[in-house]
């Protein structure tokens, strides 16, 4: 099974958490994006549960700025934003990730691509 969705909406890496008094979170820009992720992967599975085999991930991030450019952000701290919202939605635990796949390119139509495929059980 392949599950495949586009969230169109200007990516932000994954920052560091904030604490306040003891409690971590992430800022509000990053969890409202994490949120649309996860809410977009939802409608995407239509419905089924969360997938519990290993999958592959492939993930392409959109931006309208040079790939190399600072506000651009760490391709491994936007894949770590895509993660954390998938988790519980398309997969049961990130743990299931074995294979990860993924870019960062200039485009006009910001967003994020992602790709989702089990694999078969060896």
């Amino acid at each position: 099974m392949i599950i495949q969705f586009s969230v169109d909406t200007k990516p932000f890496p994954q920052a560091r958490p904030r604490v306040v008094r003891g409690h971590a979170f992430d800022i509000k820009r990053v969890a409202e994006y994490k949120k649309l992720i996860a809410v977009t992967g939802r409608a995407a599975m239509r419905g089924r549960p969360p997938i519990s085999t290993l999958v592959a991930v492939d993930v392409t991030v959109r931006r309208n700025i040079k790939v190399d450019s600072r506000n651009y952000g760490d391709l491994d701290n936007h894949i770590k934003a895509v993660l954390d919202a998938l988790n519980g939605v398309i997969y049961t635990d990130d743990r299931l990730v074995v294979s990860l796949s993924a870019r960062k390119e200039k485009n006009v139509r910001q967003g994020v691509d992602i790709s989702v495929e089990t694999l078969p059980v060896k």
